[in-house]
């Protein structure tokens, strides 16, 4: 997918074909400033809650994303999206769907998961029995783990990029020959 969005001195850019997509163009049409701010603002907010190379999105768990985004693009904390911008967001999310990108969204809301779990174990919590509910083996396993869960997060990035560069080299729904991915 060639970019919809591109973001230059801490400015986010809407290309000409994103406002082809109606969901990006009502936002934008909606907005009767001559500068068009508001939907430049509602836009932002779609691409950094939506794009997968956003840095909101490997970095905060998905109730911060939302919070924060909202706070820096809209200069609202509990910033509610409304019906045309959750469908823009849908739209945006769909357009760069990719099996690899399915598997690193499920791969990044397991890492939220793991740091949620690891922030919360208390090695001295106990059931009614007065046995441990975590045992230390299972918190340093889940530990030892880490490295490689990393490892594996960056080469499920690695491989959504290069589907993403593939997609973008083939123009006009042209299907791929069977000699143009050599395996």
């Amino acid at each position: 997918m060639r970019s919809l969005f591109d973001y230059k001195e801490r400015n986010v850019i809407v290309s000409p074909e994103a406002l082809l997509i109606p969901e990006f163009e009502e936002i934008y049409k909606r907005d009767k400033s001559k500068d068009k701010a508001k939907a430049i603002k509602e836009l932002s907010y779609v691409y950094f809650i939506s794009d997968y190379k956003s840095p909101y999105i490997s970095s905060l768990s998905p109730d911060a994303l939302k919070r924060t985004i909202g706070k820096d693009f809209m200069k609202d904390e509990d910033y509610e999206p409304d019906s045309k911008i959750l469908a823009a967001i849908d739209k945006y999310k769909s357009l760069q769907r990719t099996p690899s990108m399915l598997l690193l969204d499920a791969s990044l809301q397991t890492v939220h998961n793991l740091t949620d779990y690891l922030q919360n174990v208390d090695l001295q919590e106990r059931d009614k029995n007065d046995k441990p509910i975590y045992k230390p083996s299972d918190v340093t396993n889940s530990l030892k783990s880490i490295g490689g869960i990393v490892d594996s997060l960056n080469k499920v990035r690695a491989n959504v990029e290069k589907e993403i560069q593939e997609a973008a080299t083939l123009r006009g729904q042209r299907k791929k020959g069977n000699r143009e991915d050599p395996r």
